[in-house]
């Protein structure tokens, strides 16, 4: 497995694993689902915010980051610790047949690395959507809850809750 900055060739892969793991698309969720599919003109222009997982040349996972955390989004987040100097992972997304790799972690891995100073924070949804399985795997890498998320009306969801974690 190579785990590398992504390229502009690599915008249809990261796509199609955004729109397999979506929620309106994936049947199976115990395993975990991503609330938003990004579209093909995002990858592109923010290219350098990926970081792919190979497997043969093939991208089987990806990472996408910002340097912080959303400013419109701290309205609505009640910290219960400091998140200043984090990075933030907007998304990770590992196809199917992949997970249970350790692909997931080694993205985290690279990242903490590219930017060894600060620390990493992901919120993963807790409600409508459980995503037990996106909790447990952040809390196995050692990802602790920092803060708590809620809008009445989020990505098309009523009652929107998710965990604000960090690494």
């Amino acid at each position: 497995m190579l785990i590398e900055k992504a390229k502009k060739e690599d915008t249809m892969s990261i796509h199609s694993i955004s729109k397999e793991l979506n929620i309106k698309y994936i049947k199976n969720r115990e395993n975990g689902v991503l609330l938003r599919i990004i579209p093909k003109e995002f990858i592109e222009d923010n290219i350098e915010n990926f970081i792919v997982a190979r497997i043969n040349k093939d991208v089987v996972g990806f990472l996408w980051f910002s340097t912080e955390y959303p400013k419109d989004m701290l309205e609505y987040t009640e910290l219960k610790a400091n998140i200043d100097g984090c990075i933030y992972s907007e998304q990770i997304g590992v196809k199917r047949e992949f997970q249970g790799q350790h692909i997931g972690k080694e993205l985290y891995r690279f990242l903490k690395n590219k930017y060894n100073d600060k620390g990493i924070l992901v919120f993963v949804n807790t409600a409508p959507e459980k995503n037990i399985a996106s909790l447990s795997f952040h809390n196995s890498i050692g990802f602790k809850t920092v803060g708590e998320f809620y809008r009445e009306d989020f990505c098309g969801f009523k009652d929107y809750k998710a965990n604000l974690l960090k690494l």
